[in-house]
């Protein structure tokens, strides 16, 4: 039996500017998001407001919602579908925007044009009063000022050993990721990232002045946002769903025989080729199936279940 990851707490900033994509060998390999300040991330722990979600797909009733969570370094979008069942009731229950906490999975969706968009795939959905809002940002920041405090010292000192920094307290998962974040992220601005901390600080204390815009790109690190939300389409025809249900079958087929757990694309559009669904109809149920977060293409010409 695998062990469950552990949930990395961190800021909606330092998500939203990881763009380094790991993913582990083996059967049912997990995977991961460096961070540049620190954390390999699989599931993760946020703090902030919430907004009231809204539906995503042309299922009649919805089976996936997305919302946002707002915290005082950006913000990032929250999703659920049918297979968090618990997490997507809440979102549903969503009316108005509130402090809550939000623990799940983080998922990152690279476009056709390259452009990354990151997201928390939730597996809990929780409203807190403000105090308990502040005290998760609390133990956040802490840990975010520590992991930034252990990528410095490396990058001062390369050479300290894992031992030294065990026997100084450091968590021995940190270690790796730290490394790897300095190898990954060369040209960061990492002192910027901890100014911009600042913000949660205030707001720890309990300043409840109002919450960054989602808008602009801060130093440092290249950050592209996911575009406002399209208005809903109509339900998809019985036709398209029969379309869908055979490009899964054959992306699962596909998935389950490969090495590296990835369905060809190429291969998997020839096979398609040859039920009658040409290249061009093909191209528009990975669209759909993209955009309602059943696929993902997380390698050019390599797709796998979202």
């Amino acid at each position: 039996m695998s062990r469950r990851e552990p949930a990395w707490r961190v800021t909606a900033r330092e998500l939203e500017s990881s763009l380094e994509e790991e993913r582990a060998t083996g059967e049912r390999a997990a995977s991961y998001l460096l961070s540049p300040f620190g954390a390999r991330m699989n599931r993760v722990v946020l703090a902030g407001a919430i907004s009231p979600a809204e539906p995503v797909g042309r299922d009649d009733p919805p089976t996936f919602w997305r919302a946002r969570l707002t915290d005082p370094t950006g913000a990032i979008a929250v999703t659920a579908g049918s297979f968090q069942p618990v997490a997507m009731a809440r979102l549903r229950a969503t009316t108005e925007t509130h402090p809550a906490l939000v623990v799940g999975k983080v998922h990152l969706f690279r476009g056709r044009d390259g452009v990354a968009y990151i997201s928390v795939r939730a597996e809990g959905v929780k409203s807190v009063a403000e105090a308990d809002e502040r005290a998760m940002l609390a133990e956040i920041v802490r840990q975010t000022l520590d992991r930034l405090d252990l990528v410095e010292r490396l990058e001062r000192e390369p050479g300290t050993s894992e031992a030294e920094l065990v026997a100084s307290g450091t968590p021995a998962g940190w270690i790796p990721a730290a490394r790897d974040s300095l190898r990954r992220y060369p040209q960061v601005d990492r002192a910027a990232f901890r100014r911009e901390l600042g913000a949660a600080v205030r707001r720890v204390a309990g300043d409840s002045g109002p919450r960054p815009s989602d808008t602009g790109t801060r130093p440092g690190v290249v950050v592209t946002r996911a575009p406002p939300p399209r208005p809903p389409a109509p339900p998809p025809t019985a036709e398209e769903r029969e379309e869908e249900a055979a490009f899964l079958t054959l992306l699962d087929e596909l998935s389950d025989v490969s090495i590296d757990g990835y369905a060809d694309l190429k291969e998997l559009t020839g096979r398609l080729a040859a039920q009658g669904v040409g290249a061009e109809r093909a191209e528009t149920v990975l669209n759909r199936l993209e955009e309602e977060g059943a696929v993902e293409e997380p390698i050019v010409g390599k797709l796998r279940r979202a």
